[in-house]
Parts: C-alpha cells; structure tokens; sequence
C-alpha cells in the first residue's frame, strides 16, 4: 500500500508500479462493496477444488486458550487477486518471485532517499532500537468441514466470512501492541510513527466492516450482539461517539496529502490516546471470537 502510494500522490505516478502490485493494494480490504456474495464463493470454492468436498477443508489457528486468531479463509481473501485463486504451480513461481524482488527494491530505493534527506535516520547518527525476542507460544491447527461452519443461506454464511476476516485482523492489532510493542528496546521515532499508523489504519478499517455489518445485515448482527448482551453494540456506539471521527481522519491520510498528513499529525503530537481503541478491539475480538467459537465445531477426522 505504501509503495502505490508514495508513486500515486508524491512521485506523481503509478505507471512504473509492477501490474501485481497495483491488484494487491486494491485488494487489501475487508469488505467489498457489492461483491461479498462472490468473493466468499470464490474462496470457498477454491477451499474445496483443493482439499475436496468431504474432508475438513477449513483450516484454523488457535491460540493455546484455544481461540481461534487465524484461518485459511484469511488468506484466501488476502491473496485472491495475486494468487488467482490457483493452488501455486511451478509457473507461477518465476511471478511471485518477480513481485518479491519489486517489493524489495522499491523499499531500498525509498530507504536510501530518506537517509539522504533524513539525517537522523542514518545509521552512524542514530541509536537504532532493538527488539527483545519473542517467547514461544503454542498455535494450534484445526481442520473442519465448511458445512459446519457455513450452514445457513448466503446472507448468514456471508456474515461468518466476513466475521472470520474481522477476528484476524482483530487478532493483528493485539499482536502488535501486545507483543511487538512491549518488546522494543530503546524505542525510537520510527517505532512509535509504525505503531500509531498501523493500529490507526487497521482499527479504521476493522469499524468500517463493522459498520457495513450492521447496516446490511441486520438480522445477523443483531444475533452477534445479543449473544455478547449488547457488549459490542454499547463499545460501538462509545467509539463512534468518542474516537471514530479523529480514527477517520488519520486512516484517511495514508493518501500523502500535500496539505496535511499523518506524519504531521504525527510530529505535532496530534494522535489519539490508544487506550480505548485497543480495549474496543480485545471487545470486537472476544465478541466474534465467541460467536463463531470454531474451536467447539467438531473435526471429521
């Protein structure tokens, strides 16, 4: 997202981005309007051309509580476009290399303009931060057959999707703060701009399919809330009441606007105070994580 950007509003243009790249960027979403319907059957077919009909087909990640943090349909959504929804062929390889090395470059590229023109940034000026490593944790895999899971009409079915790629991300903005953010030694600039922009950027986009949920879907959502008695529904309201207009904002500023952008919010020591977005998001976490409670779907095998 990152690289498209900086092509699109400060280079100028996207044409020397690599055609993959571009897909992938217009991808990273958790919703689409109009076409859930479709890119849910998608997946769910491609799950099932490779892994076939009867089998446990689904693939989850659990964590040693046994909540599920991850799954297959993740990637599935994530990778759809890049990927074309084709188990990976020897002749797919020499192209997703090419896109890696693209990644790679573009990033150095950039890397070596803001250490020209960002002294602080060098690495003969600067106290670099460092990282404490991370202690072993448990992941746990579970296997079940999608009729388990999805077996209800397309609208119910839909909403689960959805829910499933909310929880990861979900899960991602714990990770981040709980884990990678407690762990770095010597915090430095960049680390708390990475922090902020992320949890900003994820959390926005997490609400926003959250949002779109209760709007279209509104016998579905009505079941999630009443299962948590009206936790998740009170947490939204206080969030779109308190924070969502200032989150919107900042989200809004991946686009390197020449007015103002989320590094100057960032400098100006305009940023919100994460405390409460953090504790919202272990709630929408708890919430779907509970509903869905994939862990208790018995496997077939």
């Amino acid at each position: 997202m990152i690289i498209y950007q900086v092509h699109k509003d400060i280079i100028g243009t996207t044409d020397e981005v690599p055609f993959a790249i571009k897909e992938f960027r217009n991808k990273i979403k958790l919703f689409e309007k109009g076409g859930n319907e479709k890119v849910f059957k998608e997946i769910l077919k491609q799950q099932i051309d490779e892994f076939g009909f009867e089998t446990d087909n689904l693939g989850f990640y659990l964590n040693e509580n046994r909540q599920t943090i991850g799954s297959t349909i993740y990637v599935g959504n994530t990778l759809r476009r890049l990927q074309n929804l084709r188990e990976i062929k020897e002749e797919d390889k020499p192209e997703i290399y090419y896109v890696s090395q693209e990644i790679g470059s573009q990033v150095q590229a950039f890397i070596e303009v803001l250490e020209n023109e960002i002294p602080m940034l060098q690495k003969n000026s600067a106290i670099e931060s460092g990282f404490n490593e991370l202690e072993a944790f448990e992941i746990i895999y579970k296997d079940i057959n999608h009729t388990r899971l999805f077996n209800g009409n397309d609208l119910n079915n839909v909403f689960k999707y959805r829910l499933l790629i909310i929880l990861q991300e979900c899960f991602a903005v714990m990770w981040i703060s709980e884990n990678y953010d407690s762990r770095i030694i010597d915090r430095d600039f960049v680390d708390e701009y990475f922090i902020q922009r992320f949890i900003n950027i994820r959390m926005d986009s997490i609400i926003d399919s959250l949002i779109n949920l209760k709007k279209f879907y509104i016998s579905q959502f009505d079941e999630l809330d009443n299962s948590t008695h009206g936790e998740l529904s009170i947490a939204l309201e206080d969030y779109m009441l308190h924070s969502f207009e200032k989150v919107a904002e900042l989200r809004n500023t991946i686009h390197y606007d020449d007015v103002k952008n989320f590094y100057d919010y960032f400098i100006e020591d305009e940023m919100i105070d994460l405390t409460g977005i953090l504790n919202l998001n272990r709630i929408i976490f708890k919430c779907i994580e509970e509903f869905l409670s994939i862990s208790n779907i018995p496997s077939q095998y």
